[in-house]
């Protein structure tokens, strides 16, 4: 028998009679009459905490090992210009901020526009609006700021340098060249022109082991290798300036943008490097802004902060894979049905969700995630009988169905 297709508010429902007395014979004929399934609503973008202190813009951030670190910043929406050295970390497992030691770059009275990377476990911070060309870095397991040897030019703030095998990259607007850092012998070298001019705060991500910058509508490819840029297929967005660059998943991204200064658009644009193209997706769900931070953890993406007249200190983690693999009960397993010690659960297409298990009393029996796209499900000391699952992801219930221990 063919399964119906169900909606997210079918199964709230749903669920809301199984755990109701009066209705749980009704419940349990519908789930196994039609076993559900439902098309995924999981949401792409993730609500985190808000940034430690006051909204801003202008600010900067970077994931190094399993935290984020975000900080500085400008603030005028009070009617005076203020910057701002505060440093935060953000630890994901937590969900929460904690503030560290503030940035020292121009002596210490906060700063805009500066560029950040990450390379084995530092974080090189600085060439900022006021800071020009010093430089810094910042040690996360000592919470200690140190000045390193400054740049051969103060014309890199408000660019988006990138990272490819250990070695930073950084566009530099004066004469429109390539340079690159080397962290370990804390030096500058020209690599050459970019192929186009650098402008201001144009996003640029990185793909296996190339790097991608984007000018307005002209997106090009960086091979490290042979120090070459090349140009790619034309980014086919409305908004060209003020982009943020993101990849995860072997995905590049460009999200939000704006025309004029305020003409802000929640875009998201996705770039496949194997072939070539973009395809957009679902539009971001926040406020539209512009100068909003970026960050990685791992594969994890993060954006916040920003302003479009507002201040924003809102964070939200973007999340590819639920658009580019939605669930469906189609790539979805679960076995064996008639369990005697575990029950697996295997999704083709999406890696992290939740599994929550109800008795048939409509009681929460036992929660298991699923980090890699399949997770086993120990019977510990549950009781013979059939059981009903959620599969749950991003808080949103996708698809609902039973199995049964002998």
């Amino acid at each position: 028998m063919q399964k119906r297709k169900v909606t997210y508010n079918d199964i709230l429902y749903f669920s809301y009679m199984l755990k109701s007395n009066s209705y749980k014979p009704l419940v349990l004929i519908l789930f196994c009459l039609f076993g559900y399934s439902s098309e995924s609503n999981a949401n792409q973008w993730i609500q985190k905490s808000n940034f430690g202190n006051f909204g801003r813009h202008r600010a900067v951030a970077i994931g190094i090992g399993t935290k984020m670190y975000a900080g500085t910043g400008h603030l005028n929406g009070d009617g005076s210009d203020e910057w701002y050295p505060e440093w935060w970390e953000y630890d994901p497992a937590t969900n929460g901020w904690s503030q560290k030691a503030d940035f020292i770059g121009n002596n210490g009275n906060g700063d805009q526009d500066l560029t950040a990377i990450a390379i084995d476990g530092i974080a090189y911070v600085g060439l900022g609006q006021f800071s020009n060309e010093e430089h810094f870095k910042y040690d996360p397991i000592t919470n200690v700021w140190a000045q390193i040897s400054d740049a051969p030019s103060a014309s890199f703030s408000n660019t988006d340098p990138f990272v490819i095998n250990g070695k930073g990259y950084f566009p530099e607007r004066f004469t429109d060249s390539l340079y690159m850092f080397d962290p370990i012998l804390d030096t500058w070298t020209n690599i050459g022109v970019m192929p186009t001019a650098v402008g201001h705060r144009y996003g640029t991500f990185v793909v296996g082991d190339k790097g991608y910058f984007k000018r307005n509508f002209l997106f090009y490819e960086f091979d490290p290798v042979t120090l070459t840029w090349t140009q790619k297929a034309d980014f086919p967005g409305i908004a060209p300036n003020n982009n943020i660059g993101l990849s995860q998943n072997g995905y590049g991204y460009y999200i939000g943008g704006y025309l004029g200064w305020g003409d802000m658009y929640p875009e998201v644009w996705e770039y496949d490097p194997s072939n070539d193209t973009w395809l957009q997706m679902a539009d971001y769900p926040f406020s539209s802004r512009r100068w909003a931070v970026k960050a990685k953890i791992g594969d994890r993406c993060y954006i916040g902060m920003g302003t479009n007249g507002t201040n924003f200190s809102d964070f939200w983690e973007f999340d590819a894979l639920a658009g580019v693999g939605e669930f469906t009960i189609e790539n979805f397993k679960v076995f064996p049905s008639l369990a005697d010690d575990y029950v697996n659960f295997v999704s083709d297409n999406v890696n992290e969700y939740e599994i929550v298990v109800y008795n048939l009393q409509g009681e929460e029996v036992t929660t298991t995630f699923a980090t890699s796209g399949s997770v086993r499900l120990e019977r510990g000391g549950l009781a013979s009988g059939m059981y009903v699952y959620h599969v749950v992801l991003n808080g949103e219930v996708a698809h609902s169905d039973r199995f049964v221990f002998k």
